[in-house]
């Protein structure tokens, strides 16, 4: 199947612009479509040295959460209320990221996250570069600097039909070096930054690093047809916006993208840069429940 660009989409009747939603209306895959038997039999390729990372923090960080989110507590007690909430930790935002019960993450729980996964490490190429970063504002990697870290990486950050190292079923992973700079300063520096107030404005409240909101990073993140997406950033993208869109719209609303949120990727960048190699498998089981709005990710990479 030849996927279209994003430049090629054409607006359908009843279909908000730029949506890419090319599997049909009742689908609640998403672009986990593109992940078949015979993609996950070629990613399995990817596992050279066999060693297991496991990409999820401890559910107790970061520590205090972000986004005025409740600190977990772990009390045993007799089990007669269901209450969890996974946003606080390393966490899948999925398709149905509101009330409605339609493409919950019970569709990607019964289906699973499975793919060829590519880290490309920021965090490490800016202290390599001694570039300034600051991981407590809107801080954004922008497209450059992605293409210029896989160049780094030995990596042609292009789609595989344009000459480039990217398949279709890929998942992008992004290292910042968020959860290091944020284990290393003090807690009383960490209460105050992720006690600032949950709000959207321009200049005030949670403002962390992220991917940068532009049209070259939605054109590679649609024309590489990534299956999902993560880095260890608070939000992915570079909170809050100074456009008038959120990466989030487009890669969950309008093209069914998973985006993963703190997922520790600490010792895969070790690992990978120990090795000289950035691509691996990778696996991820959301948890199943019906109408869940999303799920701590449950994810191992396998070098």
């Amino acid at each position: 199947m030849q996927f279209p660009r994003r430049r090629d989409l054409h607006q359908k009747d009843g279909e908000p612009d730029g949506a890419a939603w090319i599997w049909g209306k009742d689908d609640e895959l998403g672009r986990l479509n593109l992940q078949t038997p015979d993609t996950v039999k070629e990613a399995v390729l990817s596992v050279v040295t066999g060693q297991v990372i496991p990409l999820n923090l401890p559910f107790d960080n970061p520590s205090p959460p972000c986004y005025g989110r409740a600190a977990f507590q772990h009390n045993v007690v007799q089990l007669d209320k269901h209450a969890f909430d996974e946003t606080y930790t390393t966490a899948t935002d999925i398709l149905g990221h509101g009330k409605s019960h339609k493409c919950g993450i019970q569709a990607w729980a019964n289906h699973g996250i499975v793919g060829r996964a590519i880290l490309l490490d920021y965090g490490r190429y800016a202290e390599s570069n001694n570039i300034e970063v600051e991981y407590y504002d809107n801080y954004k990697i922008t497209y450059n600097d992605l293409v210029n870290v896989a160049k780094s990486q030995r990596i042609d950050l292009r789609p595989e039909r344009d000459g480039g190292d990217i398949k279709p079923a890929d998942i992008l992973l992004i290292r910042s070096g968020f959860l290091k700079h944020d284990r290393a300063v003090s807690e009383e520096v960490r209460v105050k930054i992720h006690g600032r107030p949950t709000i959207f404005g321009p200049s005030e409240g949670q403002r962390y690093i992220g991917v940068e909101q532009s049209d070259q990073v939605l054109d590679l993140l649609h024309d590489c047809y990534f299956s999902a997406v993560a880095g260890d950033q608070p939000a992915f993208e570079a909170w809050p916006s100074d456009k008038d869109y959120y990466l989030h719209e487009y890669l969950l609303s309008l093209w069914g993208c998973p985006i993963g949120e703190f997922w520790d990727l600490e010792r895969l960048g070790a690992a990978c840069a120990e090795n000289n190699r950035w691509i691996f498998f990778l696996s991820s089981t959301p948890n199943n429940v019906s109408g869940g709005v999303g799920s701590t990710s449950n994810v191992l990479a396998i070098l």
